[in-house]
């Protein structure tokens, strides 16, 4: 979330109004005690576990797998969309500070573009800590999801290593989630010897 803030930011340099409102947002959640903004940011990641592996599990767990086990090329095509990503971001933010009428149809874009990089920021996040749990010998996406809370929840006690986190689970869930058509499992969608009927 730190990041999404960060990028959002970026292009706000003329948009004293929204960008006020924006930072003093992020200063409040900042002057929280550090038990509190554990919880906060956990109980957030455990939602958005539970939303990206629960409610649209095709999507979410092919997304997961994705992460899991093509970390090279999730890594490679999640820098690259990442990077166009933060552009626009900041490009639309810019742009809704010029004009009035813009700001008026920036805004829901703005909002569905925050909304998809954090559930993929969410899904990069669960990767990584299911490809961790896969070394231990725990191939579960609840193992996924758990150290995804953990991970998340002590992220503030050094803002520095959250940030990096945050941003690590950004590249590898954009990369996944690009790669992921909605509604279609891999794992489902070859028979293993081939399917040979006529």
């Amino acid at each position: 979330m730190g990041v999404l803030a960060a990028l959002a930011s970026l292009g706000a340099g003329t948009t004293a109004t929204a960008t006020t409102t924006g930072l003093g947002d992020l200063g409040a959640f900042w002057t929280l005690s550090v038990p509190v903004r554990a919880a906060v940011l956990s109980a957030s990641t455990l939602l958005l576990g539970i939303l990206v592996v629960g409610l649209f599990p095709d999507y979410g767990t092919t997304a997961i797998d994705h992460v899991r086990e093509g970390m090279v090329s999730s890594f490679l095509i999640g820098s690259v969309v990442a990077a166009a990503y933060g552009a626009c971001i900041g490009m639309i933010w810019y742009a809704a500070g010029q004009d009035p009428v813009v700001s008026l149809i920036a805004m829901p874009v703005l909002f569905v573009l925050v909304g998809l990089g954090t559930v993929w920021t969410a899904i990069g996040l669960v990767g990584l800590c299911q490809a961790g749990a896969d070394l231990l010998g725990a191939d579960h996406s609840a193992w996924g999801v758990g150290g995804a809370v953990v991970v998340a929840g002590a992220s503030v006690m050094v803002p520095a290593y959250g940030l990096a986190i945050a941003v690590l689970a950004a590249v590898f869930g954009f990369g996944a989630g690009i790669r992921t058509r909605p509604s279609v499992r891999t794992r489902d969608e070859r028979v293993v010897p081939p399917d040979r009927k006529v």
